[in-house]
């Protein structure tokens, strides 16, 4: 069954963050918890964001994927599911 960018956002909301990433830390490109609230935030409103806005989350979820081998592999599919949002969100 598809999922829809709702779907993925209700998911993230329920999933705890990562134990295992240290908040503050940068992890390749990307500080960890920034780089959370940055793509929620505009995925949050992927129906109202501007040109400028798409293309600082499409920058953003490009610096994610680039970095997310740094991520210990625990969290890899927390911040998996951010790519994912934000990919769904720019395409809206």
């Amino acid at each position: 069954m598809p999922t829809t960018l709702a779907d993925e956002l209700r998911r993230h909301l329920r999933e705890p963050f990562p134990d295992s990433v240290v908040k503050g830390r940068d992890y390749g490109e990307v500080d960890a918890v920034m780089i959370d609230a940055d793509i929620f935030g505009w995925a949050s409103r992927a129906g109202s964001l501007t040109e400028s806005d798409r293309a600082g989350l499409r920058h953003a979820g490009d610096e994610l994927g680039r970095s997310l081998d740094a991520f210990p592999e625990n969290a890899r599919p927390y911040y998996e599911r951010l790519i994912r949002i934000a990919r769904m969100a720019v395409a809206v």
